[in-house]
């Protein structure tokens, strides 16, 4: 459904810039890379273990040509799909969309990745990052999602300050008979103590030395003394205050080797809103801790592996254990005595968006991009950037302003086998990433010869790095080993501009979900802002997610999936894109259901009556080909012809106008609106006695005007239900909508206030009639009507009714009201607007139009009207 309300909505605006006479490029494209698919992958794989015995680990060509199997089979069926729902694309022709998989695409991204590099926009790093054990890679921030109820040790830890905090004059002064001091450290991640190097505090705030009724001596921030003691439920007796300054002296002892001695650290990272005002500082596991050390050029220690495990370089007793279980477990339980208290906290944790497991900050060699030197630029293009729906537009800026704003790096490695690889050598001695643009040649000139870049993973140094290669570089084939990270998913798919758009262009529109604010939308504006300095789209479309009526996400597991064929077999897809232009655009929950889905249906049901009304009327006979257009005579309009064709205008300009906008769901409202009430429960109520029973020029006439009208309702309709109108056309024309003309020319009338005004008084008059007529149950066209109104409504009436005083059974009036005959007066004196007085007439109807009175004199055997006489009478003739 996600693709539907996608593709639909992307579809709805092509088409109507198509028919507006707007030249579209749209190609369509597949992100082919990313775990997602690996995981398919590695599933079958996996599969395939548990059926063949013995079979070995996968390898990363293994990997690749699975997932490239299980992405192009996917694409096919996804395609077949668009294709089914009317999605306007060139899906059969050769580089009529792209895949981030097809060698032209892979090309670009590699140069652009050399480009950003030489200068030095991309570069290599240990820094922290967010780390997923279970999928053994780095991810990026939009590849996060949050468990609201996950739970998390909350230990209050005392550390012992070396020589009891003798080296801070303050502290030596007030030890109460030369007792240790300790300063107070919270953390929900004890997993990360045995990788302490520093305690952080605040210069700006003041702290305190205080003691706990069990006689110890505590350093904490002054601002959290009774915050304190409630949590550690204790009371806290103030000693003296100490400000942040005079800290930076101190030193104490890490909490698992007493022997070794740490700083503290000042940092403006550090709050009195929460915890004790000093942090415990892990720079391999916090991006604030690390950038404080790498400020203070402290080294990073790193005790954690891939898979989340300590390495050797950590505490015996933890080597090979799982960080996140059983080293909060064991880490807690060898810090026993310097516990103040450990319970349990429920906060909202992040985890991995594929495996739904916990992730961590842990700190690894990747590459990043500088998004520091990106962020200025970045800010002031997305400034100029318009975003819609508008109801949410500020909204909307706020939420990609703040997530450019606090990333300082933009880690775009990952630890994957499909992807593209990022096309580096390391030095296996210095460990240093080699950057050439001779080895990227040679890359490219075989990904073109190949179509596939697997060779990166299967071709040996030897083959990849050629002796000519080797002396330009100055090192040999031992000393090199090929890079193992893939591009990060986010970097892949966000460089699709280059392939579509190219250096120069820009896009009108991205359109995505609002979840791509921190994905899509902003890897596509910070590559593009890199590469050349503008934003890669003029305005940008969010869309939300479809829910079942209850307001729940779709699952499998839930039930209450309902998928786009399902509902085109049940409703047709025309009901499915209705669905999804009166829905998809206003809430951020798309409600599916069979109710909405039923109404989408009845709706598209509705507007085939219509069209099948107006082809019975203006569709050529056999004998003709195409459609012979009549033209309007204007000395045969009518008041309410006027009134139709300047409301079909407004319909019209109004309706392409929300479309501009990307108000759909207000553009079906309106759709609905004019085509029940005022096509076809007026106009088309009104005009039949002249359609069937008036004189071939009236009848030609009225043609003229249903054409044009035919003309506008398949334009304005085809965005949204293109079956139908093509269904339709082929009625009309032999050629396809889609290729007709549709420069539909206005029909041109003179200035048609005077009737509009008259028109809109009498429809506010039939109101009056409907109710009284009502109460006599009769047929309309046997009433007599006498009106009484004043000046003002007396003189437009009298444009459609100009005998005043005196019964008439033929003029506007009598039509619009669908009366037999109407009498018009002045009022006297009325508390009502109108003073209507209905009476059924003794005379009979005519026996042909059933809509005239047949008077005495008229032929009593098969009565007709003088009107029908004279139509009959210039038939014969």
């Amino acid at each position: 459904m996600g693709h539907a309300v996608n593709k639909i909505l992307k579809d709805l605006i092509l088409k109507h810039k198509i028919i507006s006479g707007t030249r579209v490029h749209y190609m369509p494209g597949w992100d082919c890379h990313g775990l997602p698919i690996e995981l398919k992958a590695m599933e079958a794989f996996n599969r395939k273990k548990r059926k063949v015995a013995g079979e070995g680990h996968k390898t990363a060509y293994e990997i690749r040509n699975t997932a490239r199997k299980f992405a192009l089979e996917t694409i096919a069926k996804q395609k077949n799909g668009f294709e089914s729902w009317g999605v306007t694309g060139a899906w059969n022709v050769d580089h009529g969309y792209y895949r981030s998989l097809d060698p032209s695409y892979i090309s670009a991204q590699l140069r652009l990745f050399s480009e950003l590099y030489d200068r030095k926009l991309i570069y290599r790093d240990l820094k922290p990052v967010y780390w997923s054990p279970s999928s053994q890679s780095a991810l990026a921030e939009a590849e996060l999602e949050y468990d609201e109820t996950h739970q998390s040790p909350s230990l209050y830890l005392k550390l012992a300050l070396e020589n009891g905090g003798a080296s801070c004059p303050a502290i030596e002064q007030h030890r109460l008979a030369g007792k240790q001091v300790y300063a107070v450290v919270w953390t929900t991640t004890p997993w990360t103590l045995p990788a302490n190097q520093a305690v952080c505090y605040n210069p700006a705030l003041d702290y305190s030395l205080v003691q706990s009724s069990a006689g110890e001596i505590l350093l904490v921030g002054k601002d959290l003394i009774d915050y304190l003691g409630t949590q550690l439920e204790t009371s806290l007796s103030l000693l003296q205050t100490i400000p942040g300054t005079e800290l930076q002296s101190l030193k104490y002892c890490h909490p698992l080797y007493q022997q070794k001695i740490l700083p503290f650290l000042p940092a403006a990272h550090v709050k009195a809103e929460k915890g004790t005002g000093l942090v415990h500082t892990a720079p391999a596991h916090g991006p604030e801790d690390f950038l404080v050390c790498l400020e203070q050029q402290i080294t990073i220690e790193n005790l954690i592996d891939e898979g989340g495990l300590y390495n050797q370089r950590s505490p015996e007793f933890l080597q090979g254990k799982y960080a996140l279980t059983e080293g909060n477990k064991l880490v807690t339980e060898a810090l026993t005595d310097a516990i103040l208290k450990l319970s349990t906290i429920v906060h909202s944790y992040p985890i991995d968006w594929r495996t739904k497991q916990p992730v961590m900050l842990r700190a690894s060699d990747q590459w990043f991009i500088d998004t520091n030197r990106l962020k200025q630029r970045a800010l002031e293009e997305i400034n100029m950037v318009e975003i819609y729906p508008p109801a949410s537009s500020e909204v909307s800026k706020k939420v990609i302003e703040g997530q450019l704003r606090k990333r300082p790096y933009w880690c775009i490695s990952r630890q994957r086998a499909w992807g593209v690889p990022i096309p580096v050598l390391y030095d296996t001695v210095t460990k240093e990433p080699i950057v050439s643009k001779s080895l990227l040649a040679l890359i490219e000139d075989r990904l073109k010869k190949e179509s596939t870049i697997d060779f990166w993973w299967t071709a040996s140094l030897e083959e990849l790095v050629p002796k000519e290669l080797l002396t330009q570089l100055g090192t040999s084939h031992d000393r090199l080993e090929k890079g193992k990270d893939i591009l990060d998913i986010w970097f892949d798919s966000g460089v699709s501009w280059l392939s579509v758009l190219g250096n120069d262009r820009v896009a009108d529109l991205y359109l995505e979900g609002v979840d791509q604010f921190t994905g899509w939308f902003q890897s596509s504006l910070l590559t593009s802002v890199a590469a050349r300095g503008k934003a890669p789209y003029k305005a940008i479309f969010v869309h939300g997610f479809a829910v079942d009526e209850n307001g729940m996400k779709m699952s499998k597991s839930l039930g209450n999936v309902i998928c786009p064929k399902q509902i085109a077999r049940q409703y047709g897809c025309d009901a499915l894109r209705w669905w999804v232009c009166a829905h998809a655009t206003q809430n951020t929950s798309i409600p599916v259901s069979h109710k909405l889905l039923g109404t989408s249906a009845e709706n598209v049901q509705k507007l085939r009556g219509i069209l099948k009304f107006l082809l019975g009327v203006v569709a050529p006979d056999g004998s003709t080909n195409g459609s012979k257009q009549e033209t309007v005579r204007q000395d045969m309009l009518h008041h309410v012809d006027r009134f139709y064709v300047q409301q079909l205008e407004d319909f019209h300009r109004n309706v392409f106008a929300l479309y501009d906008a990307y108000q759909h769901n207000k553009s079906t409202a309106i759709i609905l609106n004019f085509c029940h009430s005022t096509l076809s429960g007026l106009y088309l109520h009104v005009i039949k006695d002249r359609l069937y029973c008036g004189t071939r020029e009236e009848h030609n006439n009225l043609k003229a005007i249903l054409d044009y009208t035919y003309r506008i309702l398949s334009k304005v309709l085809w965005p949204i239900v293109p079956f139908l109108v093509e269904e339709s056309w082929t009625f009309y024309e032999k050629d396809h909508f889609y290729k007709a003309k549709q420069n539909t020319t206005n029909v041109a009338l003179p200035a048609a206030s005077e009737s509009v005004h008259a028109v809109e008084c009498a429809l506010e008059l039939r109101h009056v009639v409907y109710h009284q007529q009502a109460q006599l149950n009769v047929n309309s066209w046997l009433l007599e009507v006498a009106i009484e109104c004043d000046e003002n409504d007396l003189a437009l009436l009298a444009t459609l009714h100009p005998s005043l005083n005196k019964r008439e059974t033929t003029t506007e009036l009598c039509e619009l009201l669908q009366v037999g005959s109407v009498a018009l007066r002045k009022a006297s004196a009325s508390e009502n607007r109108f003073a209507v007085t209905v009476e059924k007439s003794d005379k009979p109807l005519c026996q042909r139009c059933r809509r005239y009175l047949v008077s005495e004199q008229d032929d009593k055997t098969f009565p007709i009207c003088a009107r029908c006489s004279a139509v009959l009478r210039q038939r014969r003739e």
